[in-house]
């Protein structure tokens, strides 16, 4: 069975025979924690999954625990299924069994289109103890104050990934047809944050986090984003929203084609969960330091 696809809707789907066949693997690995595993069974779960990467968004970058298992077992004939495998591989049954197994194909290459406030999707995030973050798209806006304990323990990059990932959801969850199904660029001036985005690629635990659930919101809703630099003199809205300069934010946006009566504030959905897993894989940095 080959992979399906279909030119009219330009769209490339995996064949229901191989998601049952690589949910069978995956149940496997989290009903026997600890367990041994021979090299034919890690080589026939890596094979699957690579299969599958080639239609569903970024997926290579889920594969590094069984990438190991696998190197490991052709040495030793076997690998043991690990604490980090089983979560690798509930990353992929979680993203699977929601999945509708099509995904929009990709061009080699993405077309940035000219940076415009009316269709492009823009982040910012400041931190210091007075930093928040913002983001705005189309009319929609939003803007939150960090809590101290994020400001501790997340550097800015940390902050501006979370603030970007934050606000595509909520317009995900405000209106998925806002970006289902679309190839698209949005705008940040962190540049770190803007390579390791368009890398799919991490070495930083709090970033990998984020990159998961990034990821998987592409996959379910079936849409390929590239992040370009935009200077912070021209993310003006955003750049104000996350400093708390409203009357900045206001006067931007009308001038931008925007009036306040136009405006549509997003509700900023509860990140304590999201936020708790960054700090938790930072580990020495999970908790604040004490007082000096």
């Amino acid at each position: 069975m080959g992979v399906e696809i279909d030119l009219h809707s330009n769209t490339a789907s995996i064949p229901q025979g191989k998601v049952d066949k690589m949910m069978s693997y995956l149940n496997m690995v989290s009903s026997t924690p600890r367990k041994m595993q021979p090299l034919a069974f890690w080589e026939e779960l890596l094979g699957i999954l690579n299969w599958i990467s080639s239609v569903l968004v970024s997926g290579r970058f889920h594969l590094s625990q069984i990438v190991s298992a696998r190197r490991a077992a052709a040495g030793y004939g076997r690998a043991r299924v690990t604490l980090e495998l089983t979560a690798e591989c509930n990353w992929w049954a979680n993203v699977v069994t929601k999945w509708n197994r099509v995904a929009i194909m990709l061009p080699p290459v993405h077309a940035p289109s000219p940076f415009d406030v009316k269709d492009s999707l823009a982040t910012d995030a400041a931190g210091g103890c007075k930093g928040g973050g913002g983001g705005f798209f189309a009319g929609l806006w939003t803007a939150v104050w960090w809590s101290a304990e994020e400001v501790e323990c997340l550097d800015i990059m940390e902050l501006e990934a979370l603030m970007y990932v934050l606000f595509l959801k909520m317009v995900l969850d405000y209106d998925p047809s806002l970006l289902a199904g679309r190839r698209f660029v949005a705008r940040n001036d962190n540049d770190p944050w803007v390579h390791t985005c368009n890398s799919n690629d991490s070495t930083k635990p709090a970033i990998a986090v984020l990159l998961e659930w990034l990821h998987e919101l592409m996959a379910l809703y079936s849409f390929s984003v590239e992040l370009e630099w935009v200077s912070t003199h021209k993310n003006i809205m955003p750049d104000a929203l996350s400093r708390g300069d409203r009357r900045r934010f206001l006067e931007e946006a009308a001038n931008q084609g925007f009036p306040a009566s136009s405006l549509v504030r997003l509700q900023m959905p509860d990140r304590s969960s999201i936020v708790s897993k960054m700090m938790s894989a930072k580990c020495s940095r999970a908790k604040m330091r004490p007082a000096q």
